[in-house]
């Protein structure tokens, strides 16, 4: 797993016509964070996926968004 794959998924869900602006967003800043691909990307990108997982998600959503912590925990 890489962080470009992450990258690719989180596109992706972005792209869901059903996802609301509020989580479009923060996958945008965890695009961000992870495309500067810095020391603390990782931890930085989890801590706003966890503030997306605090949102009014659909369980589809937040099942995804749990998919996407598990992929960033795996990352070498």
């Amino acid at each position: 797993m890489s962080y470009s794959e992450v990258i690719s998924f989180l596109g992706e869900l972005k792209e869901d016509p059903d996802a609301n602006k509020r989580f479009k967003e923060k996958a945008n800043e965890v695009i961000t964070i992870l495309s500067n691909n810095h020391d603390l990307a990782r931890e930085k990108a989890l801590i706003q996926l966890e503030e997306i997982n605090s949102l009014d998600l659909s369980s589809y959503h937040r099942t995804q968004v749990w998919d996407v912590i598990s992929m960033l925990e795996s990352v070498d």
